[in-house]
């Protein structure tokens, strides 16, 4: 029962080792054996020795290595290597429902999660720049050097760096009038000169 499958695929593999050039008489000889067969058993041959047949008719299309194959033809056969790269290239249709046409992503953002390696060096950070914070925040408020004058041991007299902050609030409010409102700062200079 199967020799007759046997001869068949002895008999493809003496077709294809004819090695015909010119694509339709391949046809037609690919053509007359299957019909011989389907004559002769009244079934269609081997699925496998279909498929021999057919790479055999498309031997042109199946042996070219041209990269560049679909773009010069219109309907080319991709080898496997082929189509593998074909499919590395290519990007899914899920990608560009977010981009627009001017390129920009309109998705909307999705906080990203940070490891327990970004959490650790986070915390370590915040920790040495909360210690620098402290350190500043000390020193800027702690009061200075106690300074102690005694107008019996100067005459009466006001000593320099005591006589130089007069007028230090004025000046204060005056540099300070672009950031206030004007209306109070003018009220406020016109109180303090009256007075």
């Amino acid at each position: 029962m199967n020799n007759y499958k046997e001869d068949f695929a002895d008999k493809v593999t003496e077709t294809i080792e004819l090695n015909i050039e010119d694509r339709t008489k391949r046809m037609v000889a690919v053509g007359e054996l299957i019909d011989t067969y389907v004559e002769a058993h009244g079934v269609s041959p081997d699925e496998a020795q279909l498929d021999r047949l057919s790479d055999y008719i498309l031997r042109e299309e199946l042996t070219n290595t041209d990269r560049m194959k679909t773009r010069k033809e219109e309907y080319p056969f991709l080898s496997e290597r082929q189509f593998e790269r074909r499919r590395e290239n290519e990007v899914p249709l899920e990608v560009a429902e977010e981009y627009a046409v001017d390129g920009r992503n309109y998705r909307l953002p999705k906080r990203r999660k940070r490891s327990t390696k970004e959490l650790i060096y986070v915390d370590e950070n915040a920790r040495i720049r909360n210690e620098l914070r402290a350190k500043r925040y000390k020193r800027d408020t702690s009061p200075g050097a106690l300074m102690t004058y005694n107008l019996n041991e100067s005459g009466g007299e006001f000593t320099e760096s005591f006589v130089s902050c007069r007028g230090l609030g004025k000046r204060w409010l005056n540099e300070m009038s672009a950031v206030n409102d004007i209306e109070v700062v003018t009220e406020k200079v016109e109180q303090l000169t009256a007075a």
